[in-house]
């Protein structure tokens, strides 16, 4: 791969080189080349580290790929991780006999919707269908998150799922943050035991001293009623043996510690490297469009989105502190008068960090989230009160919160874009399609060691899914 300081003047160098042609081929060339040295030179002149700092290694290029110290990333590591991630026949500590062998990791985090669930709240236990990319996943007929019957009680969430892609690139996990205690981590570093690592809570597991994604997959195990720890088919295919031998050659006791660690591994291989901004950042001058490069100048620059969103991800920077991470900027919570909504928002959920940590300071901010393959979903925000990405950009735009919030409480970068609306559309193009990986499926196997349906196998998503 080219470096940076050459592709800016390699761009240049075409900008002069241009002038020498003739009509409107000659105009547009020129006004190709110097959109592209005006977000080079923005991109270098603004960001730490440069455009160099926003690339995206290759799923395979293990060690450019942030990483747990405890977790070291191997090609077979990450192979055991995907399948596990994508097993529905390991859900077999589920309430209802019938659903059993129905759900797994990705049936809330599924390529379809760009690693999101496809609607609002997203369905373990207790859905049924998936229709296009997800979107008819509904509660099977009893299910309520508020059933006196605990045969009935759906795996659901208060909050939407966020996506796993490009992950890799965040200390913690959650819309809270609270799972991620690894050496050396600096977001969850200060919070005391009884609050970081609450006994018998899920938030136990940050006593292994773990990354997000490893203690999320960990606990996430238990949560979302899976077994691939205590004789499950794990143990018993020969297939799955094989492959867990492969990944940990060394052995160990902690079965669910390194399953956890295989999902987590493949997770943090599953990135956006080939979009068009990325594209473009090697040297593809033709990846993004005019209007792409207009929209990214606008994300770098006059609307200042850079400011929250940055790093290869464009969520936060590697080693970013709490305040740089989480910010309050509004979005209201799940609408639970909507019918297709089971359960309630606590007043904790509804405080997002500070209802997990109890610092006042941080009440009702919420992780900054990655702004990859955005177009897969309408879903977004923690509450999913928003079902565009314009919609999303309208309000950021207009600078005027959802949620009624007491002063001070809103972060003083929510505050109104003043862009017109061919600079809103330029912006939404850049979103949308600069950033968006249209080869996702590179990450989903082609089958099970089990021989399972996949994300989900109800019989209404079997059909779905013609599988």
């Amino acid at each position: 791969m080219k470096s940076i300081p050459y592709i800016q003047n390699v761009l240049i160098l075409t900008s002069v080189i241009t002038v020498s042609g003739c009509g409107a081929d000659k105009a547009r060339t020129v006004e190709e080349s110097s959109l592209s040295t005006q977000l080079m030179t923005t991109l270098n002149e603004q960001l730490d580290g440069g455009a160099v700092g926003l690339l995206l290694p290759q799923s395979t290029d293990f060690s450019s790929i942030p990483a747990d110290p405890n977790n070291t990333l191997t090609e077979e590591k990450v192979f055991l991780g995907m399948m596990l991630f994508h097993e529905t026949a390991v859900a077999t500590e589920g309430v209802h006999d019938q659903l059993v062998n129905t759900w797994s990791c990705a049936s809330c985090h599924h390529a379809a919707a760009g690693f999101k669930s496809g609607v609002v709240q997203g369905i373990g236990e207790g859905g049924t269908g998936f229709g296009v990319a997800g979107k008819m996943r509904v509660l099977a007929e009893g299910f309520d998150k508020s059933s006196t019957d605990p045969s009935l009680v759906p795996d659901v969430q208060p909050l939407t799922s966020p996506s796993i892609l490009n992950t890799a690139y965040q200390e913690v996990m959650l819309w809270n943050g609270q799972f991620g205690n690894q050496h050396g981590g600096l977001v969850n570093a200060k919070l005391p035991d009884e609050i970081l690592a609450t006994p018998g809570t899920p938030k136990a597991e940050n006593t292994r001293g773990l990354g997000g994604l490893e203690t999320q997959a960990i606990a996430g195990t238990k949560v979302h009623r899976l077994n691939t720890f205590n004789n499950s088919l794990v143990q018993q295919n020969m297939e799955y043996q094989l492959l867990y031998e492969a990944a940990f050659p060394e052995g160990g006791d902690d079965i669910l510690e390194n399953m956890g660690k295989a999902i987590a591994a493949y997770e943090r291989t599953v990135l956006a490297n080939r979009a068009p901004f990325q594209r473009w950042l090697q040297g593809e001058d033709a990846a993004l469009t005019d209007q792409e490069k207009r929209g990214a100048l606008l994300f770098f620059g006059k609307a200042g989105c850079v400011s929250c969103h940055t790093g290869p991800a464009l969520s936060s920077k590697i080693g970013a502190a709490n305040e740089e991470m989480f910010m309050a900027i509004g979005f209201a919570d799940l609408d639970t008068s909507n019918p297709t909504i089971t359960g309630v928002v606590t007043e904790n959920d509804a405080k997002g960090r500070g209802g997990f940590t109890g610092r006042t300071e941080d009440n009702y901010k919420f992780k900054v989230p990655q702004l990859y393959n955005l177009k897969d979903s309408n879903v977004f925000g923690h509450g999913g009160s928003f079902t565009s990405v314009k919609q999303v950009v309208l309000y950021k735009n207009a600078g005027v919160p959802q949620k009624r919030l007491a002063d001070g409480v809103i972060d003083d970068r929510f505050v109104p874009l003043n862009l017109n609306g061919e600079e809103i559309d330029d912006l939404v193009a850049f979103l949308e399609e600069g950033l968006y990986d249209p080869h996702l499926e590179r990450y989903i196997p082609d089958a099970l060691p089990s021989g399972a349906c996949f994300p989900v196998a109800d019989e209404q998503s079997k059909i779905d899914l013609n599988c």
